[in-house]
Order: C-alpha cells, then structure tokens, then sequence
C-alpha cells in the first residue's frame, strides 16, 4: 500500500548555474556601456546606436538567464517530483518517483568549486528520460534522500525492471 505522500524538499538552482553565461556577458556590458559613452561623447551617431543595442541586447540576455534560474523551482515530495519553470507563462511537469530507473551525482570542477552538484536521473518516462536537478546546494543529502524514496515507491507499486539483451547469443 502506498504512504501518503509528503512533501520533502523544495529547491531552486543556484545561481552559480548561470557562471558561463554571466563571465561572457558582464565583461561584454562593461565593454559596451564604454563604447556607448566614448561613442556619444565623439558625436558618432551611428556607432552610438549600435553600441547601446549591443548594452541593451547583453543586459537583456543576462537578465533572462538570471530570471530562468530564479523562477524554476523542484518540489520534491515522496512520491514525485515536479518542476515548475518559466518567466511570464508557468509550465509544471511531474516525474514519478517509481519511473527513475537510475541516478547519478556529478559534479565538475566549477561545481566542486562553488559547492554546488547535479543530480542526473534516467528514467522509464516516455516524455523525459533524463531529469536533471542542476546546480543544486545540498545535493549529496538531496541524492541519497532521492534514492531511498525511488526504491520505496519502486517497491510499494510492485515495479521490477527486466533487462533485454538485443543481441542474440549463438552457440554453434
């Protein structure tokens, strides 16, 4: 019989996610928010424009990648797991825990850095069979949280996973 479900953790990706997109785009602004200024000072109309589009254009894209990460939440309860993601329109998709087949921690250098992780979680769900928690604080506790509420669901509903080899073994 199945537990009622409960909810466990709430979480949201940290911004340390965004350090790619954030050491190319802040050198870029600072670069165009000089160019822009010279270019008005100099009396370079044309240049000016084309400056302040640039400024505007990095702003703008900075601006999207911190907003995407600030407003993607993972609800993770005993049972499920949901993300809520999107800036002006919400899309929430579910995972159910019984489906993940396997998971994975992985961290590279920068994330070992920062202290952030990634939880990577193979899946038997037509829609997505990878489900990625990224740039995660607390992850190792998240992970092993994760893995003990998999098997438990996986065992309440009866769910066994059957391997089938593709190749056929001949014996002649």
């Amino acid at each position: 019989m199945l537990e009622k479900e409960t909810p466990i953790f709430v979480i949201t990706q940290s911004q340390w996610a965004n350090i790619a997109q954030y050491s190319v785009g802040l050198p870029c602004i600072v670069l165009f928010t000089y160019t822009t200024i010279k270019c008005s000072q100099a009396d370079w109309n044309f240049l000016f424009y084309i400056s302040l589009l640039a400024l505007l254009s990095c702003i703008g894209v900075i601006s999207y990648f911190f907003l995407l990460l600030k407003y993607t939440k993972y609800k993770i309860t005993s049972q499920r797991i949901e993300k809520t993601e999107g800036i002006l329109s919400r899309t929430t998709t579910n995972l159910e825990l019984y489906r993940v087949k396997d998971l994975q921690l992985k961290r590279s250098l920068l994330q070992r850095m920062v202290k952030i992780g990634t939880i990577e979680l193979s899946t038997s769900d037509q829609s997505d069979h990878r489900f990625h928690l990224n740039g995660i604080t607390n992850y190792e506790h998240i992970y092993s949280t994760l893995r003990h509420h998999v098997e438990s669901t996986r065992i309440a509903r009866g769910v066994r996973e059957i391997d089938q080899n593709d190749h056929i073994v001949d014996d002649h």
